[in-house]
């Protein structure tokens, strides 16, 4: 029974969402029911006649517009109701349908609105003691008054209630609006993480190929054995390029695959012996004492020496590079400088952003730079070759 009970209070409140009109109109009857019933049962000092009837439909027609013009309702459903006061009819069912209209004024409409509703519930009371005068006592004009008041004040509750909840669902659509927008960041965000990832894997990965396919064809003809070594070296390079652009793109692919560790600067060392091996002579010194660095800054660092590295076997022939790392108290500092020739520094220094790849490799360096708040500086040296100097300041953990 309770549960019938609930399904058939929802249903009633669907139609009432749908259609107000219906129940408006509903009430509308039943009120005219009720008070043509209790004016017949002679309640009143006067019996029910046509004109009582007549009165009593004008006086409840105006509940069938209740919630789409509630101040009308009020202000038209009492006139007839003061008329029926100063005809000696009843008015004990009619009448008590204005503090529903008092009610619905206040929940419905602004405070102004409900002020001058206020008003004209003042001005009804008085103009009943005028009409029939002691017709109420002190006592039942007190009661209609607390009664019109508690109607108001329920009224004006509903509306706070309403506009909290909207204000509540508001909330709860601009939290979920910025839930969204963080997720779609956080998704273009680790598109543009996976991009560096690649284009600084497979950068570095061919600038290295290339190397070593301009040693093997260099010396195929005087040295075949250093040739075939240049080759197996391209095999090899290509094929931990190969491994590690699935595993970039098979972490992407399931978030539950094994993730190896992303290179640091720990690494460092045997990117210069790759780089040695391929033919381009890497010296890497450390200044001051290392420390932990934070872990996307590692990356970073790393990536940023990789980078420059592959410029330099891209760009400057074969030459030699010399890397620097200076720590120092809250921050790293790298330096990649080669000894390429001068026209190999003066064509850098006519490309874009004075970069050799053409502006696109030291933009993305210039971006990861930038996420730590740090400076990068690029270009030809004086005496020939080029430089990369890079500042990356972090907050040394306690």
């Amino acid at each position: 029974m309770g549960r019938s009970a609930t399904r058939t209070w929802a249903r009633v409140r669907a139609v009432d969402a749908r259609r107000p009109e219906v129940l408006d109109a509903l009430l509308a009857l039943g009120l005219f029911t009720g008070a043509v019933v209790s004016g017949v049962a002679g309640e009143g000092s006067r019996a029910a006649d046509g004109a009582f009837v007549l009165l009593l439909a004008v006086g409840s027609l105006p509940y069938v517009a209740r919630r789409r013009a509630p101040m009308t309702t009020l202000m038209v459903a009492s006139l007839p109701v003061l008329a029926l006061l100063g005809l000696g009819y009843t008015t004990a069912v009619v009448g008590s349908g204005l503090f529903l209209a008092a009610y619905t004024v206040a929940a419905l409409r602004s405070p102004r609105c409900t002020a001058l509703a206020v008003g004209w519930v003042a001005v009804l009371l008085a103009a009943v003691a005028l009409v029939r005068p002691g017709s109420l006592a002190p006592g039942e004009l007190l009661t209609n008054a607390a009664l019109f008041a508690g109607a108001f004040g329920l009224g004006r509750g509903a509306h706070v209630r309403r506009d909290n909840a909207s204000l509540l669902r508001e909330r709860a659509e601009l939290a979920e609006r910025a839930r969204s927008e963080g997720d779609r960041r956080a998704v273009s965000e680790e598109r543009l993480r996976i991009a560096q990832e690649l284009h600084d894997v497979i950068g570095h990965s061919l600038g290295v190929i290339a190397l070593q396919a301009q040693v093997g064809a260099h010396v195929i003809d005087a040295d075949p054995a250093e040739a075939k070594a240049a080759l197996v070296a391209v095999s090899a390079t290509s094929r931990t390029a190969l491994t590690e652009v699935r595993r970039i793109l098979g972490a992407m692919r399931d978030e539950t695959a094994d993730r190896h560790p992303a290179p640091g600067l720990g690494a460092v060392g045997d990117l210069a012996a790759e780089l040695s091996a391929a033919g381009l002579p890497v010296e890497v010194t450390t200044h001051g004492t290392p420390v932990a660095l934070p872990t996307a800054l590692d990356v970073t660092a790393y990536r940023l020496v990789q980078e420059s590295l592959t410029n330099v076997a891209k760009h400057a022939g074969r030459t030699r590079a010399q890397v620097s790392v200076r720590f120092t108290p809250g921050s790293v500092d790298l330096e990649v400088l080669d000894d390429g020739p001068q026209d190999a520094a003066a064509s850098s220094a006519d490309a874009p952003d004075g970069a050799r790849s053409g502006g696109h490799g030291h933009l993305g360096m210039r971006e990861r730079v930038a996420v730590w708040g740090g400076t990068l500086t690029v270009g030809p040296r004086p005496d020939g070759g080029y430089a990369v100097h890079a500042h990356l300041p972090f907050e040394e953990q306690p």
